[in-house]
């Protein structure tokens, strides 16, 4: 068995006395899967808000989907877990011919910078961070996130770069620098190695556009940028230039450029030849289906960019796994969900749910069989179905559907999970494997690019420094709009005082810095939390229960910046 949420470690765990335990990785679970059966499913299917029988939800399904000119019913798919059996519905609905939403809210724009300078983005196998002797954590918070990772790298040096003091910081050295500058660090690092003479490989594409445009900045500029330095850069170069592993995370790309972030670092580390090494390398979110075969990959007919998406030009919408009121950005096109055919097909009840025209409750996930990657690490876990349960598991709606409508193609339930497993897996026990394609370094053989080399940065960074910055990230207790989520938003301790005076009549709103008058404007001073682990100019929020509602994106993924 393993863990279904969306998440880094993709825990193997075991069930004994009713209560999960940690397996493969670590007996340690975290406080979302310690809680996971504290939070109440809904079990019951609803139209316009009243139980009905699962039955009756299934024909007004269909009623509604037959109704309804296909092109003008708008697929929406979620991460509420990571089973790839979860992609079974997109048989039914590609066959239909409905629209597909395509993109990412959450790690899109770094896959897309690292696909165009490598081709994939692909994990780094554990066994290569421990062979590792440094470890270089940049923009991720895995005493947070990924908390698994700490028991490998605990007896090695390592350093974080964030723009926030987070918990993982606090664990280690660290330094701070600037929200959205990790460009120009990367830049700034790239001159010092040049200037060094620490160069070693430049046969990527382009690497005399790449050296100029390191050089079109001063060093005086990018310290700016940064916010760090001499000593702190010295200190920096001297850290990475032997080889380390690196380890990105979400924080390195969350503006609209950052993608050309990601590039930066790829870039300063393919030129000190961290690529295919056996104690070094760098890893972002990895593919978590690279080295499986994909029997629910589609070239959709029709589909619309996540950010992109009128709903004005949709009759019904399709939702699985996900609660766009809450965790999407562009929160104002997501309220007309209330005015559309909407059905939600998932676990929890939760504000999609509500305004929802019929809800389809899903069976829980340990009723069901399935497998997942994941993003971190080189392992694929297996879930047989070990209980009964109620409501309707992806594969049972989606073969309902298919007979409904007299489509053909979908396959038995076995012979997908025989066909994924059927990939180069090295087995280890019944509910647990590796892909053997990760038993030699990534990009040992060259990159995923056309001519096999890698592509060399070349793009300069339009970002305008702001006078204040939005600042995401993950919380322990919640998982996207999922579990016990935090409601509030984080500035600097400084403006406590400033905050109560105001609120008291003592400041006059004309005297209040930017920030302020931006939350004041937004009606937020209610649901502040003070720290003194941010700057002074960030307005940090863990999720986006709260700040999503302020957040506009565009494209087909999202980034997080005020416009």
């Amino acid at each position: 068995m393993f863990c279904p949420l969306d998440c880094w470690d993709a825990c193997g765990i075991e069930i004994s006395n009713n209560k999960f335990t940690g397996s493969f990785l670590s007996s340690y679970l975290c406080w979302k899967l310690n809680n996971y059966d504290s939070f109440k499913r809904e079990i019951n299917a609803k139209f316009n808000s009243k139980n009905i029988m699962l039955s009756n939800a299934l024909n007004k399904l269909f009623t509604i989907l037959k109704e309804t000119e296909p092109k003008r019913v708008l697929f929406i798919k979620g991460s509420g877990n990571m089973g790839i059996m979860q992609n079974v519905t997109k048989v039914f609905f590609e066959k239909y011919g409905a629209t597909f939403a395509v993109g990412s809210t959450c790690d899109g724009i770094g896959e897309e910078g690292i696909i165009k300078g490598r081709g994939k983005s692909l994990i780094l196998p554990l066994w290569i961070i421990k062979n590792s002797k440094r470890v270089l954590i940049w923009g991720r918070n895995p005493a947070v996130t990924n908390i698994h990772l700490l028991k490998l790298i605990r007896n090695k040096k390592v350093f974080v770069i964030d723009v926030v003091k987070t918990k993982t910081a606090k664990m280690f050295d660290y330094f701070l620098i600037k929200p959205n500058s990790d460009y120009f660090l990367a830049i700034l690092l790239a001159q010092e190695v040049m200037k060094k003479g620490l160069i070693k490989r430049r046969d990527g594409n382009n690497f005399s556009k790449y050296k100029r445009l390191v050089f079109s900045f001063s060093k005086e500029e990018l310290m700016q940028k940064t916010g760090i330095d001499n000593e702190k850069l010295n200190f920096l170069v001297n850290f990475i230039k032997d080889g380390a592993v690196v380890l990105t995370g979400l924080g390195v790309a969350k503006c609209k450029e950052c993608a050309k972030s990601v590039r930066a670092i790829d870039s300063l580390f393919f030129m000190l030849d961290f690529f295919g090494k056996n104690d070094r390398g760098v890893a972002f979110l990895g593919s978590s289906g690279y080295g499986l075969n994909n029997p629910f990959k589609f070239v959709h007919k029709n589909t619309s960019s996540l950010f992109d998406i009128n709903l004005d030009n949709f009759d019904t919408v399709f939702i699985q796994g996900a609660n766009p009121l809450i965790s999407f950005l562009n929160r104002k096109e997501w309220n007309k969900l209330k005015d559309k055919k909407t059905i939600v097909f998932g676990k929890y009840y939760d504000e999609t749910a509500k305004i929802a025209t019929l809800f389809i409750p899903t069976k829980e996930f340990y009723s069901k069989k399935d497998i997942r990657g994941s993003y971190f690490h080189e392992y694929v876990l297996v879930n047989k179905n070990s209980k009964k349960d109620y409501g309707i598991s992806e594969y049972e709606l989606t073969d309902y559907l298919m007979k409904k409508f007299s489509f053909s193609g979908l396959r038995e339930e076995d012979i997908y999970i025989n066909e994924i497993l059927n990939s180069n897996l090295e087995k280890i026990t019944d509910t647990l494997y590796k892909k053997k394609i990760f038993d030699n370094p990534p990009y040992l053989e060259g990159f995923f690019t056309n001519d096999k080399r890698f592509n060399f940065l070349e793009e300069k960074f339009n970002y305008k420094e702001k006078s204040f910055e939005v600042v995401t990230a993950k919380s322990e207790k919640a998982l996207n709009s999922q579990f016990q989520r935090e409601e509030y938003i984080y500035i600097n301790s400084i403006y406590k005082g400033i905050i109560l005076d105001y609120q008291e009549g003592k400041i006059n709103y004309s005297r209040l810095p930017c920030m302020l008058k931006w939350i004041v404007d937004n009606n937020l001073q209610n649901k502040l939390n003070y720290s003194n682990d941010i700057a002074k100019n960030i307005i940090f929020a863990k999720g986006g229960a709260i700040i999503n509602a302020f957040l506009k994106a565009s494209g087909m993924n999202g980034y997080y910046e005020l416009s």
